[in-house]
Formats: C-alpha cells, sequence, structure tokens
C-alpha cells in the first residue's frame, strides 16, 4: 500500500489541494526589485523534524539553481531566510492569505522589494525511495585528463524531503551543502548545488547500490556512477609533516609596497644560531596556497620540511587573494612578472631577519615558480641560487600546445585528434601574438577558431556556448598574453647564480625532453658555469612515482614528492653552502 499513498501524496501536492496556507514551508515565486532590473526568484522552504527550517533558492536568469539557505528563522509568519553564499537576506511576512511573502531583499548595504506568491511545489521525493537514497556515494568523476573523487551524502532533513552534502576528497575536505534533491520520476533525482553551479541527474539502481547518470557544471556533463559505501574512502598522504617539528614555524607577513600588496605566509627556522642558508617557494600557475596544495598533497610543506631539518630556512607564502595575503589592487590581473615582484619582497624581507644569511639566500620555483625565478634572479643580485622544479626554457604558447599534444596522446587520442587540436591553438596563440588586433576583432577571430574546430561541431548548443566563454575568459586575460609570448630562454641567459633544473620523465605538463635542453643551453650560452641539469625516471609534474604522468593519477598516488627529489634538493644547497648543520 506504501507506494499508492505516496502517489496520492505527490498528486494532492502538486495539484496544491493538501497546501497549509497558514505556514511559509512551500515554494514561492516573485521578483527582486532592482534599479538596473528585476531578478526573478523561486524560493522553497522546508519544515525539517528537528522544528527547524531549511530551504534553497533559484535565480534563473542568472543560471542559479538550488542555492542553499544558510539560515531560516520562522516565527508567527515572520521570516528571515539568508543566503550565505551572496550575502543576501529575505525579510518577509507571511500575508493573511497565506498566498503571499511581503518583504525585501537586502544585500551589500542595499535593500530591495521581494514579495513572492505562492505556487504549487514540487512533487516530493517518494517515501520509499527517500529511505533507499540516505547514505554515502562515493565515485569517480573524469573530466578530460582529471579523475576527481565525489562523494555525496544524502540525509533526510524532513519527512518528504533530502539534503545533506557533497565532497570533493582528491581536493578538499570541506562539505559543500546541498541546495535541493528534487524528484524528477520514478527512482530518478536531481541534486542542485548552487554553490557550484553543478547538478546530478541520477538514478538508483534496483539493488538500491548505484546512483548512475550525469554530473553537470559550467556548460559540460559527464557520466558518473556512485556506488554506496558505508564511510567516505579514508585519503592518506603518508608524507605529510606531523609534529614535533625539530624547528620553529613563525606566521609572517611583508609588503610587496610596488604591487600594493600584503603577503602571508610560515618561515621555517632550523635550531640553532644561525645564520643559515634560506629559500623562498614560488608556487606554479593558479591561485595557490603557501603549501601548493593539491589533491590533498601538500608538496612545499614536504619539501620545507625535508631543508628546514637539515638546516635550510624556508619561507613559503601564499599567492595573491589566497589565504592571508591580499589579492592587490587589479585582482585576476597579475602576471608572473607581477609575482616576481612578489618573490623580489620575500627576498628582501628575509635579509632583514637576523637568522638568515643574507648571502645564501635563494629561490625554488615549481613549474610557473620555474619561470618567475629566473625573472627574479636575472635582475636580482641578492639572489644567491635558484632551483627549477619543472621550469620552462621555451615560450609560453610553444609549451602549451606541447603540454596539449603529451596529455593527449597519453589520454589516448588519435594522431588525428591531436593534429587538429594541435592547429587550433596555433591560431589562437597567434591571435593572442598580434598586438595590432583590438580587443573586439581578436575576440571576434577567437570565435572564430573555435567555431572551425572539429569537436565543436559535435558539442550541444549549451556545451558550444559555454566552451566559447570559458575560452575567451582565459584566453582574454593579461596573464595568459603575457605568458604565451615569454621566452624564458632569454632570461636564463641573464642568470649567473648557480641553478638546479629538475624534471620528470613523465611530465606531460612541462615535457622534459623539451625543456631541460633548452634551459641548458640558455644558461651555457650566458656564461654560467655551475648549472645542474636532473631528469628523474618515472616522476611526474608533482615529481610522484607514476606509471602514466596522467593529472588523473596526482590525486590517486600517495606519494607527495619523491625522497630521491628531496635529497638532491638538499644535498645540492649543502655542497654550495658550507658549515650547515645536516641531520
Amino acid at each position: 500500500m506504501q507506494p499508492i499513498l505516496a502517489s496520492l501524496v505527490m498528486l494532492f501536492t502538486a495539484s496544491g489541494a493538501s497546501v497549509m496556507k497558514d505556514t511559509p514551508a512551500g515554494a514561492w515565486k516573485g521578483d527582486i526589485l532592482t534599479p538596473q532590473g528585476n531578478i526573478a526568484v523561486v524560493v522553497y522552504l522546508h519544515e525539517t523534524d528537528r522544528d527547524a527550517w531549511g530551504g534553497s533558492i533559484d535565480t534563473p536568469s542568472q543560471h542559479s539553481f538550488g542555492l542553499p539557505l544558510s539560515s531560516v528563522q520562522v516565527d508567527s509568519g515572520h521570516v528571515i531566510a539568508e543566503c550565505a553564499a551572496t550575502g543576501g537576506i529575505w525579510d518577509a511576512t507571511l500575508a493573511e492569505s497565506g498566498d503571499a511573502l511581503h518583504g525585501r531583499w537586502k544585500q551589500r548595504g542595499s535593500e530591495f522589494p521581494l514579495n513572492c506568491t505562492r505556487i504549487p511545489e514540487k512533487p516530493p521525493v517518494p517515501a520509499t525511495l527517500l529511505s533507499d537514497l540516505v547514505g554515502t556515494w562515493e565515485g569517480p568523476l573524469n573530466i578530460g585528463a582529471v579523475q576527481l573523487r565525489l562523494v555525496l551524502t544524502l540525509q533526510k532533513s524532513s519527512p518528504t524531503t533530502l539534503g545533506g552534502f557533497m565532497v570533493s576528497p582528491d581536493q578538499s575536505p570541506d562539505e559543500i551543502p546541498l541546495g535541493r534533491v528534487d524528484w524528477v520520476s520514478d527512482r530518478s533525482i536531481r541534486v542542485l548545488i548552487g554553490s557550484l553551479g553543478a547538478t546530478f541527474d541520477i538514478a538508483l539502481s534496483p539493488e538500491n547500490d548505484v546512483l548512475a547518470g550525469k554530473f553537470a557544471q559550467g556548460g559540460g556533463a559527464f557520466d558518473i556512477e556512485l556506488h554506496r559505501v558505508e564511510k567516505q574512502t579514508v585519503i592518506n598522504r603518508p608524507q605529510e609533516p606531523k609534529p614535533p617539528f625539530p624547528y620553529s614555524a613563525e606566521e609572517v607577513s611583508y609588503r610587496n609596497d610596488d604591487g600594493d600588496v600584503t603577503l602571508a605566509g610560515t618561515l621555517t627556522i632550523p635550531q640553532g644560531d644561525g645564520p643559515f642558508p634560506a629559500a623562498v617557494m614560488i608556487t606554479g600557475s593558479g591561485g595557490q596556497d603557501r603549501n601548493e596544495e593539491i589533491f590533498r598533497h601538500k608538496p612545499f610543506w614536504v619539501i620545507a620540511d625535508h631543508l628546514t631539518r637539515r638546516g635550510i630556512a624556508v619561507l613559503r607564502v601564499d599567492d595573491r587573494g589566497i589565504g592571508g595575503s591580499s589579492a592587490g589592487p587589479n585582482p585576476g590581473e597579475a602576471t608572473s612578472h607581477d609575482f616576481a615582484g612578489d618573490v623580489e619582497a620575500g627576498v628582501a624581507f628575509l635579509a632583514n631577519r637576523p637568522e638568515i644569511d643574507t648571502t645564501a639566500i635563494g629561490l625554488i620555483g615549481h613549474s610557473e615558480g620555474g619561470v618567475i625565478a629566473p625573472i627574479v634572479a636575472s635582475r636580482n643580485s641578492n639572489v644567491a641560487f635558484i632551483v627549477l622544479m619543472a621550469g620552462t626554457g621555451v615560450r609560453g604558447d610553444a609549451l602549451l600546445i606541447a603540454q596539449t599534444t603529451a596529455l593527449m596522446r597519453a589520454g589516448g587520442s588519435t594522431e588525428d585528434e591531436i593534429s587538429a587540436a594541435t592547429a587550433t591553438n596555433r591560431a589562437l596563440f597567434a591571435v593572442l601574438a598580434d598586438e595590432s588586433l583590438s580587443a573586439d576583432v581578436a575576440e571576434q577571430q577567437i570565435r572564430a577558431i573555435i567555431e572551425a574546430d572539429p569537436e565543436f561541431a559535435m558539442a550541444s548548443a549549451e556545451e558550444q556556448a559555454a566552451g566559447i566563454q570559458q575560452a575567451l575568459s582565459l584566453l582574454n586575460t593579461p596573464w595568459m598574453k603575457a605568458f604565451a609570448k615569454h621566452d624564458p630562454a632569454i632570461t636564463l641567459k641573464e642568470v649567473s647564480c648557480p641553478v638546479l633544473a629538475i624534471n620528470g620523465q613523465l611530465d606531460l605538463q612541462v615535457p622534459h625532453e623539451q625543456n631541460l635542453p633548452t634551459i641548458a643551453a640558455a644558461l651555457k650560452s650566458g656564461g654560467n658555469t655551475d648549472v645542474t641539469i636532473h631528469a628523474f625516471p618515472n616522476l611526474n609534474h608533482l615529481f610522484q612515482h607514476s606509471e602514466t604522468g596522467l593529472v588523473s593519477e596526482y590525486g590517486q598516488i600517495e606519494e607527495t614528492i619523491s625522497p630521491d627529489v628531496l635529497d638532491l634538493l638538499s644535498q645540492w644547497i649543502t655542497e654550495r653552502f658550507q658549515g650547515m648543520t645536516v641531520e
């Protein structure tokens, strides 16, 4: 009888025949009236089984659905609903008729009218299906060369609603609240995560042990299969340093006045009187924290711990706009040359510390950090050495084309597919390099190149629109334009301090055979006589032991960084700066 009763409940709820009009529970539609125009919203409110309230909000015109309400307070028809993700608050009162909520939307110091009328609710998840869905579900999401594990925890938030959270454990342990779980049909549901602009369209298997379907975000849709698990798989990172530490760790901050940036980081200082040699760590591309954390690995912390135990002080710093560092006056517009100014500020900060040997301050840069380090060393005589970990030796556009080729080939793409992608990328970079083009003309040419790509015609209209927008957002940044035309070989010729350049032979992001010889040749042509070049077999871009070098392996590998790499770093620095204490 239970399925029949559940169907009757859905019928009455959908038709509005059983709506309770003396409560704000239900679905509400209205418009936020702003001077710039109206913003349509749909607010869903429900009473939980814990004498509390929850809900979500949709703004269809902004393509946002299921943004969770972080707090809902109801007192005798007075509703205060907060959305932490947007900083918005809806303060409204239920009309005597029970068919309207009249109030105001408050956000960032402004207030706008928001009056909503009751609309039919979505059918609830059938009772039997709701019970079967409760639990923890885990599985891999393959996005091109990247594989991420997703964990979906579904919880009963009221007799007729599901809530819960999602975790992407390879990226962060943070629990991301679900905005709403809608019943679609039969055993299918739609999970909306408005804070990520993401949805799961998934169906429960007859055996109640698999949720399979699509995960969609940013115009892309990917197959997903989640399996029921007792608990989330534990991420093991055995190299992560653990106390007690035989050195001191100090939280520090300092200014790059030229860039109007305050930088925050951690300085680890060896035991003893000093003064000690020191290294400033420089992260790779994209905003990263001081540990250069990726897939729950913290390689810069592992390196800092290793070096500091061996008598070398290490300064690792949050990138602009990350962690404790400020974003600067023009967020999103900084280039590698701007980041070089941040590094120079770090060198100056260390030079004023009494524990640091001012004649032995060096730089250790990974990936883009290996581009930035030579820029700093070429113009700052206070830099005593540089270490390039997967640093580049060729122009940025040539590197990115080689990177795409290596990743596609390792990922199983055909040579025809690789050739087509290479042709498209060359054409795009040619547009970026043409400084005579206006912004509008450049955008028109970029659109035309992308639309002519064979892969583009195979995508859906939504995927095409999202793909063009993503490409424009990436290619039209000052960082990309500067990186694409920067030739590290020219800068390396001006570097006279000792240089250690290392790569993994399975590095698909910075191929060693393309870059290490170019680095060595540029340094030699500039007269540098203290150059060490080494390619490690079986190591990837993160210097982990790897099978293929694909990005999809990064999070699956427990090793954060090869001990052989750590030993080479400490030994190479020790050989050049005598009198150091080695553990």
